[in-house]
């Protein structure tokens, strides 16, 4: 069979040239990972060790999959030729690395952690615990996901110094600027330092508010420069003259920058008046082409002049204003109504001195954050790039941990190179800085400015731009576009190379983030006239939409039952309806960080029963527990219980008076609430709070009311309460409230998967047969106005500099130099959210389905779409599909019965345990099991076992891609500490330690254990379960998850060692002797889902297991 040339095979040869450095655009569905692959085996072939080679990615599942790729292609490698060219290319790239593998003795296959294949986050975690002191890391912090209290208390700490000589002058100052509102100043420092990696360098320079200043100039002058490009100079030079000429004609000539002058302005920061005056005559304040000139603008009237002569030069003179306006188009108009929110060349000085006490109180913030995190031993994702700059210097400074690096590292892959933020694009300068064309050291970066969407993490495309054209430092990079698609089919790339050429910007642009259209050919030439669909609609119906959706999820389904259907949406909340209409539909869908955490019934009457039982005067969170499903009061019983005193709820439900008026079935679930909470109260504070609570919710019947599909999320809150709890409650509820806010509901794990509703940046990376898109033509809410704004830019040639406007003051209403970085921010918004519709429509394989809507105007016929909206976008392309759009007809919706909610029965008793042999459990043994020969028994194994658990269930939390050999080994100190703590002896400290680092390695390099660890649905490491019946009963689960065959899997973790020679004796007398312990744990998650349960013991010190199903 003959084989498909592809039209980009050079440039893919040429990337695999590993004596050069590239940087590679490739686009959606063209193959990036593979290539990345390929490149990474080449360089397998030729270094002398593999930690050589440092491949960089943004997440962990980006860094497991290549290394699984690269793993994979390894071991493939031993096995006969595949058929297929790209597999070829990649087999025999792998033979010439496995035999350097074999050459040089790595023992790959033993040792995969030799592949430095991470995250960038990975990365500066290394980088600075290799240098703990200069990196101002003492012991290794835990990086939060959630640092926002930290923030809040430095900037309440900094704040307090306000009596203070120094600081507390620049307090003072802020404060008068703001009116004395003490909380928005605070809420201002709080929300900077989340981003201090991008203005503590600049706000820390000696000269910082003079290079703001200076920022503001580049930034002005280089927007005028661009504007002086793209005009001719012949139609410039007639406007100089025709503005010339009218500032004669004004009432006072000399207030116009014109008056005696012809020349063509310069692109200067003191020329802004001249520009903004020829702007003037162009247009009118709104940005429409200008019509009409007359008197003020220094057009007088022809009709009022007697003299013919001198009336047809003034109506000449409105012929040719007319005619330059007449010759310039869209774009051009656009950039000169712009000059108008440029700002002055002048700060005020108020507006510096405001400027410059703003730089030294953020400056003290951040000292105040360090302090913060040492004293909690925590820090965020900022903190730990910032120490890893700091551990390896500048390029022209480089410590000394950085030109060891230098040495050894000779090869850098960087995996979504259009991602990096401005401080990761930093370490990357610091690390290749000392590189020369031709030294043998080689950059690699991949990516694709089309895709990126990730301005709220940092992402700055323009330094993808600015490297494609400068390089990195002193190393230049030789750009490489790939151009097939093997994701799409041909009807679905034709479509979105026709639409997407005509709205991405035509031309590049550093500084905007201005990314122009790369078209891509398609490998699948299948085509279909029906590959992408537009269904407009006339006016908004969400519902309507949403069962328009649902037909087109069961057409898709009925073409290719085996297919997936997407249905992603700017926001998550234009998925609520469509995630009602699916159900309706008996359609059962995966939501990935779609529903919040908070709005699941489970989860807000799980918070609110714990509010309740915390604070027995919450009056809203004792009726919630009262109408909760678990009890169920009708609203008759509520009011009689609510009404008529004001004592608090539990007063009056245990007042046999108030109780008496009740319904008979009100009383029963009253005196079965009672039954339950009152004997649970004196545990307050005697165990932990979330056991507690728990216990109480399952006595009350709320898994059993909830259903077993809610204890995923049910455990996200429970865990919550682990972590925020304290030895008598709650310290603060703000605390758990900010952290339920972060969190989402887990996906439905009954459904199969073929049909996903996320977001489109969620959707980034995936590809699905259909995708649909709804709610095209909404309006994202208007962004409100900040306090201070602020961004880090780039400029034409790639340099970094912050700008950063004067706070506005309490009675400012806008600010010049406010609005125009407000501005400088929407245009780079309004430019990602054109490659974000790239990014959805690209993830379709085959049909691509676009909906929105119009509004109608006054006679009932199509508008154009809102301001800012997808669809605003899309326009050009599918305005036609909208000459006659389907109506939205206004159809009812049932209202639930607030009545009648679905509860338990009144009696609803917590069923009790099977029966066990209560004895054989609490002892982990069976009668029958035989004495156990362990190399070495006690204290000592029990310790290192409780530690091996700790981080095993640390590794699975974290992601097993983030562990290797080198970061168990440096925990080493850490072991010895807390087995010291844990009374291991010191006779036995350092076997004990090495027992610790032999069973997490060995787990490491264990498919199995990888596998046991890694991501699965409803997966949980301690899983901590309370039985309750005459006595409590508390069960820890070592891991537990459903794998993609629905089967519940219960492993449990034993880190005995044995002297015996047979292992299989071994490992049979452990099942023998462990069977009872772990059916138990079956039997106990049986009462909660009927799914299959399959059992298992893992040996992380062998490794090895034994594995069996339940058959209760």
């Amino acid at each position: 069979m003959a084989e498909i040339a592809i039209s980009d095979a050079a440039q893919r040869r040429r990337a695999l040239d590993i004596d050069h450095s590239f940087i590679v655009q490739a686009p959606a569905g063209s193959g990036k990972t593979e290539l990345l692959t390929q490149r990474y085996l080449c360089l397998l072939a030729r270094v002398s060790h593999p930690e050589e080679i440092c491949a960089i990615t943004f997440t962990r599942k980006a860094a497991a999959e290549m290394r699984n790729r690269v793993l994979g292609a390894l071991d493939r490698a031993d096995g006969p030729e595949p058929v297929a060219a790209h597999e070829r290319l990649t087999w025999h790239l792998a033979c010439a690395a496995r035999n350097r593998d074999r050459e040089q003795d790595w023992q790959l296959a033993h040792n995969p952690n030799r592949l430095r294949i991470q995250t960038f986050d990975s990365l500066a975690h290394s980088l600075a615990r290799q240098l703990p002191l200069l990196s101002t890391f003492g012991a290794p912090p835990v990086t939060t996901d959630r640092p926002e209290i930290h923030y809040r208390s430095a900037a309440r700490a900094t704040l307090r110094q306000l009596d203070d000589e120094v600081i507390g002058l620049h307090i003072a100052r802020l404060l008068q600027h703001l009116d004395n509102r003490l909380a928005q100043l605070e809420d201002l420092l709080a929300s900077m330092l989340g981003r201090r990696d991008q203005w503590l360098g600049h706000a820390l320079s000696p000269s910082g508010s003079e290079e703001l200043e200076t920022a503001l100039r580049d930034a002005v002058e280089e927007r005028l420069a661009v504007l002086l490009d793209m005009t001719d100079k012949g139609w410039l030079q007639a406007l100089c003259e025709i503005a010339a000429w009218s500032a004669g004609n004004r009432a006072e000539p000399g207030a116009s920058p014109w008056h005696e002058r012809t020349a063509l302005p310069l692109p200067a920061w003191d020329e802004l008046p001249a520009w903004q005056a020829l702007a003037e005559l162009l247009l009118t304040k709104d940005g429409k082409r200008r019509k009409s000139w007359d008197a003020k603008l220094g057009f007088p009237a022809p009709s009022k002049e007697r003299d013919s002569d001198r009336k047809a030069a003034l109506q000449q003179a409105k012929d040719d204003a007319a005619a330059l306006v007449a010759g310039m188009d869209d774009a051009t108009c656009a950039a000169w109504h712009a000059l108008r929110i440029l700002p002055g060349n002048t700060l005020a000085g108020d507006q510096h001195d405001v400027l410059v006490s703003l730089l030294q109180v953020l400056v003290h913030a951040s000292a105040e954050l360090t302090l913060v995190f040492r004293e909690t031993g925590e820090v965020d994702f900022a903190e730990t790039q910032m120490c890893a700059q700091r551990a390896i210097g500048s390029p022209d400074a480089p410590t000394d941990l950085a030109l060891a690096l230098d040495y050894r590292l000779q090869h850098l892959l960087v995996d979504e190179f259009q991602d990096t933020s401005t401080s990761q694009y930093r370490l990357l300068s610091t690390l290749t800085a000392a590189w020369q064309p031709g030294d043998g050291r080689t950059l690699f970066a991949v990516g694709d400015p089309m895709q990126s969407i990730y301005r709220f993490r940092e992402a700055e495309v323009g330094l993808y731009l600015a490297a494609r054209e400068h390089g990195i430092g002193q190393l230049a990079l030789e750009p490489l576009t790939l151009e097939v698609n093997f994701r799409s089919t041909s009807g679905v790339i034709d479509w979105i190379n026709r639409c997407f050429g005509r709205v991405f910007p035509a031309k590049v642009d550093i500084a905007r983030g201005a990314v122009p259209y790369a078209e891509s050919s398609p490998f699948d030439t299948t085509t279909d006239a029906k590959a992408v669909q537009v269904h407009p609609l006339l006016g908004r119906d969400d519902h309507a939409e949403a069962r328009q959706v649902v037909t087109l999820v069961q057409d898709a389904l009925e073409r290719e039952p085996q297919g997936s259907v997407a249905i992603l949406a700017r926001a998550r909340s234009h998925l609520h309806a469509i995630a009602a209409a699916l159900a309706n539909a008996g359609l059962r869908y995966q939501a990935v960080d779609v529903v919040p955490l908070a709005e699941q019934a489970v989860v807000r009457d799980l918070y609110h029963l714990t509010r309740a039982l915390l604070h027995p005067a919450d009056r809203l969170a004792w009726l919630v527990v009262l109408r909760a499903p678990w009890l169920g009061l009708v609203l008759e019983d509520l009011l009689l219980i609510a009404e008529g005193s004001d004592a608090c709820i539990p007063t009056r439900l245990r007042d046999p008076a108030v109780r008496a008026t009740l319904s008979e079935d009100g009383r029963c679930r009253v005196e079965r609430l009672l039954a339950v909470v009152d004997p649970q109260l004196p545990a307050r504070g005697r165990r932990p709070l979330r056991q507690w609570i728990e216990g109480i919710w399952l006595r009350l019947g709320g898994l059993a009311a909830a259903g077993i599909e809610s204890l995923a999320d049910a455990n996200a809150f429970l865990a919550l309460l682990d972590r925020y709890g304290e030895a008598d409650g709650l310290a603060d509820f703000s605390q758990l409230d900010s952290a339920i806010e972060g969190l989402y509901a887990a996906p439905d794990s009954r459904a199969d998967g073929r049909i996903q509703l996320m977001t489109m940046h969620k959707a980034k990376g995936l590809e699905f047969d259909t995708v649909i898109l709804p709610g095209l033509g909404r309006q994202p809410p208007a962004p409100k106005a900040e306090l201070l704004y602020w961004l880090e830019r780039g400029n034409r040639q790639g340099d970094i500099a912050l700008l950063m406007a004067p706070i506005r003051a309490a009675e400012q209403s806008s600010e010049p130099i406010s609005n125009f970085l407000r501005e400088l921010d929407r245009d780079k918004s309004r430019l990602e959210i054109t490659r974000l519709l790239y990014v959805a429509a690209t993830r379709a394989k085959r049909r691509l389905h676009l909906l929105g809507h119009v509004m109608p105007d006054r006679d009932g016929n199509p508008g154009t779409p809102t301001s800012d909206s997808l669809l605003e976008k899309l326009w050009p392309c599918v305005s036609r599909s909208f000459e006659n759009p389907t109506l939205c007809e206004a159809i009812a919706v049932p209202a639930s019965n607030a009545e009648a909610p679905e509860r338990l029965p009144a009696d609803w008793q917590l069923l009790p345990l099977p029966s066990t042999d209560k004895t054989a459990l609490d002892q982990g043994t069976t009668p029958a099991s035989p004495p156990i020969e362990f190399d070495w028994a006690g204290d000592s194994a029990r310790h290192v076992g409780t530690l091996v658990h700790r981080h095993l269930e640390r590794i699975a939390e974290q992601g097993v891609a983030q562990w290797d050999a080198q970061r168990i080994d440096g925990l080493r100190p850490n072991f010895e500490s807390a087995l010291r703590h844990l009374g291991v002896p010191g006779s036995e400290l350092e076997r004990a330690v090495d027992k610790t680092c032999r069973a997490l390695r060995q787990t490491l390099d264990d498919e199995t254990g990888r596998w046991i660890l890694g991501p699965h649905a409803q997966s949980s490491s301690e899983w901590a379960l309370t039985l309750h019946g005459d006595e409590a009963q508390h069960f820890v689960i070592d891991r537990t998850f459903v794998d993609e065959q629905g089967i519940r899997w219960i492993v449990d973790y034993k880190t005995g060692d044995h002297q015996d020679d047979d292992r299989e004796e071994f490992l049979d007398r452990e099942q023998a002797r462990y069977r009872e312990q772990l059916e138990t744990y079956a039997r106990i998650v049986r009462l909660l889902e009927p799914r299959p349960i399959r059992l298992a013991l893992y040996f992380p010190l062998f490794p090895d297991w034994r594995v069996w199903d339940y058959q209760g």
